[in-house]
């Protein structure tokens, strides 16, 4: 066996390459990436290809241009349940970032084993959502079943309805709020991870040049939380189009005091399986991909979130 002068290896007088030492990392890779690639491929972009597609379309089949669009802005009920998202948004978002970078720092200045436990409770209210957690927030906010039953008549309410008022959409968009703000733990571990990255000599060097706790957040610790903010605000922007369950649930056990159209998603339920009207329900939820979309960019050239600094 000998070795030529552009590295490959003779044996036998027959020329053989060297392995690369990465090929079987490479081939792994795709191995583990395939089965990913192929259910988001069949369960995510085939059906948002299809729904862009059907979007453009009559509900009788033929091409519709923009007249779908039309159809379902001028719908009474279109700008109201984008208006109920809205107000949901708000309420979600600036509570969920100031818990989650708030508490995680909190965390960080714990001892490691503290730390842990306080994580670990933070997180398994994330277990329970959707469906289960407005079941749940239904008994705690009913005085007359709930642990904190005296406490709420304390504060003179009777009964659920005197403390969330079906006809009041600013009142269920607090309740839905509510139950989204509660299951922020991830937002929790995804900042205290972020916080994790901050080497303990940058912060003794600031300790000892005089800075308190505060300035060593405000000029160390939120820049580099800067870019984890973001992403974390895009994925709740996007959670937050998704309200679908919690105010169909209400409508069930309200017996329909909430109305059936309180979100854009619902509204695109009622065209698809109330009217047999799917394009009008694909053009709601391509408008509610494009607002996520546009919110997305515009963090992302807020805060250069894929910027590389060198």
């Amino acid at each position: 066996m000998t070795t030529t002068a552009g590295g490959a290896v003779r044996v036998n007088g027959r020329p053989r390459r060297r392995q690369n030492p990465n090929s079987g990392q490479a081939r792994a890779g795709v191995f583990f990436a395939t089965p990913y690639l192929l259910l988001l491929t069949g369960f995510a972009l085939i059906p948002a290809v299809y729904t862009v597609y059907l979007a453009f379309m009559s509900p009788t089949g033929g091409f519709a241009g923009f007249d779908t669009f039309v159809q379902v802005f001028n719908d009474y009920r279109f700008l109201r349940a984008f208006a109920n998202l809205g107000l949901y948004a708000l309420l979600f978002l600036i509570p969920t970032m100031i818990i989650s970078i708030g508490l995680a720092v909190l965390l960080q200045s714990r001892a490691p084993r503290v730390a842990a436990t306080f994580r670990t409770l933070y997180y398994l209210p994330h277990a329970v959502v959707g469906v289960a957690g407005v079941l749940l927030w239904m008994f705690l906010l009913t005085p007359r079943i709930s642990p904190i039953g005296g406490f709420l008549e304390w504060l003179g309410f009777s009964g659920f309805y005197d403390i969330v008022r079906p006809d009041s959409p600013a009142s269920l968009a607090a309740l839905f709020a509510l139950i989204a703000v509660w299951t922020s733990g991830q937002g929790i571990l995804l900042m205290f991870a972020a916080l994790s990255s901050v080497p303990e000599e940058v912060e003794e060097a600031a300790a000892i040049d005089g800075a308190n706790g505060w300035q060593v957040f405000w000029h160390i610790k939120l820049p580099i939380l800067r870019k984890w903010i973001a992403y974390l605000l895009i994925i709740s922007v996007a959670s937050a189009t998704q309200l679908f369950a919690e105010p169909q649930l209400m409508v069930a056990v309200t017996n329909g005091a909430v109305g059936n159209n309180f979100s854009p998603l619902q509204l695109a339920y009622t065209y698809a399986y109330q009217y047999g009207n799917f394009p009008g329900a694909a053009a709601i939820s391509l408008v509610l991909l494009v607002i996520g979309l546009a919110a997305a960019a515009l963090v992302v050239r807020t805060t250069g979130l894929f910027k590389i600094e060198i």
